[in-house]
């Protein structure tokens, strides 16, 4: 799926929900459930936009008081529910608006062939069960597209980290596109690390899955492997596929709000803590790259996480601009 095809889905999703607040029965559920899906990506907000400035086009919005609406900071809260009070003065009027154009609408949408996609945003956490009754969980900062139908169930994994308890249906096997290459399961359990658009990191933690190069990937014949419980496999689309020494453990904690650390350097503790965070840790030129930590730290609570995180390195953590310093502490 090209990105073009990504952003057209967030679009559709974004109009679907211009449609769905049209009407008389609008619920509070239903409100709860747009502000979530529009503060759960940045991605989510930027097509709410476009899907807006296209109606005001259309003279169908230009009377909304929209850019009030989205220039409120509590939008980009996890929960989102601080604007669902404002959505409830909105969304008759919006209603009125968009209802000459719903109908049309709807036909277009309903009848797009393209993928469901799923996402959670920095520091979020999202669980959903699938239609198959597969639950995929997606750790910070991911996102996914999922097509089922009769005869497959397939996933791009778009970016970011994505755990999978596949449901059991021999005739339809559960397909995850990431990185060049394919993961394919019938009923297990594993996880998916997206670490950039070629390098992927998959391990088991139930069953067993089949890894496969696409075709006309760096190496003449695509390789197939094997993996099973506890295994873990790095695909990477100039190399191929290899070998990793992950821990399932350790990889997986995220699942439970939790980051462990097992004498781990410094700068790798630092990344994988800025994956949960807005503003970003820096490490000062005065601490040592020697500096390890071993400790279970918790991934949800992220304020008391980098104190503890600061005082178990014995340093001092200072507010700079948009960033975090990790310094030695001042004599």
């Amino acid at each position: 799926m090209t990105a073009a095809r990504i952003n057209q889905n967030i679009l559709d999703q974004a109009y679907a929900w211009v449609v769905a607040l049209r009407g008389e029965n609008v619920t509070e559920k239903s409100l709860e459930d747009f502000s979530v899906w529009l503060t759960s990506a940045e991605a989510h907000q930027s097509a709410w936009d476009q899907a807006l400035e296209l109606w005001e086009t259309m003279g169908a919005v230009s009377h909304l008081p929209t850019d009030e609406l989205l220039a409120d900071d509590s939008v980009k809260s996890a929960g989102g529910f601080s604007i669902v009070e404002k959505l409830q003065n909105l969304w008759k009027p919006m209603a009125l608006a968009f209802s000459l154009a719903a109908v049309g609408f709807i036909a277009v949408f309903n009848f797009q062939p393209q993928g469901e996609i799923y996402a959670a945003g920095t520091g979020q956490y999202l669980s959903v069960t699938l239609a198959d009754g597969s639950v995929v969980e997606l750790n910070t900062n991911s996102e996914i597209s999922v097509s089922l139908n009769e005869g497959s169930r397939e996933i791009e994994l778009i970016k970011g980290e994505v755990f999978f308890t596949v449901a059991k249906d021999k005739d339809r096997p559960f397909i995850v596109d990431v990185a060049g290459a394919s993961v394919r399961a019938v009923g297990t359990a594993f996880n998916i690390y997206r670490l950039t658009d070629q390098r992927a990191i998959v391990s088991v933690s139930e069953g067993i899955v089949r890894v496969e190069e696409a075709g006309g990937t760096s190496v003449a014949t695509g390789q197939s492997q094997l993996i099973t419980v506890d295994e873990a496999l790095q695909i990477d689309a100039v190399s191929g596929l290899s070998e990793s020494n992950v821990d399932n453990v350790q990889a997986t904690a995220w699942r439970q709000g939790q980051l462990l650390f097992e004498n781990t350097s410094i700068g790798d503790a630092v990344a994988m803590l800025n994956r949960y965070l807005h503003k970003k840790v820096v490490v000062a030129d005065d601490v040592s790259k020697n500096t390890k930590i071993s400790g279970t730290f918790s991934s949800r609570q992220k304020k008391e996480t980098l104190a503890a995180v600061a005082q178990a390195l014995g340093l001092e953590l200072i507010p700079r601009g948009n960033k975090w310093l990790l310094s030695q502490p001042k004599p």
